[in-house]
């Protein structure tokens, strides 16, 4: 039997000065205890009699600034650790998707997503915006680092695939993980002056599976 532990997190883009865009990704908590996968699923000691269980939380605020200026684009790349722990023997599988079809970050005008998938990241381009996580599926090893307002980065993203889309993977075991594993989900946005100031969102979802 598979079950989810789903939570909601929000990315607002709010304007601090002229031809400077203000991005900030406002994480919910949750640790969420799940009924798992029947005994004769598991292995006892692992878990027993049906108990097996499984958590997820992600690590809080994550602002991200980005200030291009005339005639230039800026990078700004933040990230969210991402935390999933359970006693099933079969371990457990991590992704990720936009909350709803959409997966653009709305406000006065539309900031569309990277249009690559996971297995064919690309490099971001002006006024787009992805996630990675490094060594899953084509995103590459990195490593990844935090940027602010630099140059267009040579990593590759991919767009928060929509809800009704293959969720993107971020984490996936074969045995339990009864400690702690943080796993770093990265955030990137581009924009050059001639995108419109102003507040944006999307929201995006991690889900947590007992395998």
């Amino acid at each position: 039997m598979q079950q989810t532990v789903s939570h909601t997190v929000n990315l607002k883009i709010f304007s601090l000065a002229v031809a400077t865009l203000a991005f900030l990704i406002v994480w919910a908590f949750l640790t969420h205890p799940v009924a798992g996968i029947d005994y004769s699923a598991g292995t006892y000691g692992a878990c027993t009699y049906g108990s097996c269980s499984i958590s997820l939380t992600s690590s809080g605020s994550v602002s991200i600034n980005v200030a291009p200026t005339a005639g230039t684009t800026k990078c700004t790349i933040a990230g969210d650790i991402v935390t999933a722990t359970t006693d099933s023997s079969t371990g457990y599988t991590v992704s990720l998707t936009d909350t709803d079809t959409s997966n653009t970050l709305n406000g006065p005008v539309s900031i569309p997503a990277d249009t690559a998938n996971p297995s064919s990241p690309v490099t971001l381009t002006a006024n787009t915006w992805g996630y990675r996580v490094d060594r899953v599926a084509g995103f590459g090893a990195g490593p990844t680092s935090t940027i602010s307002s630099g140059t267009i980065p040579s990593l590759t993203f991919a767009g928060i695939p929509i809800s009704s889309d293959t969720p993107g993977l971020i984490r996936t075991t074969t045995t339990a993980d009864t400690s702690t594993v943080d796993t770093s989900v990265w955030y990137g946005v581009c924009a050059n002056s001639s995108l419109q100031n102003g507040a944006y969102s999307d929201s995006v979802t991690y889900t947590a599976v007992i395998n």
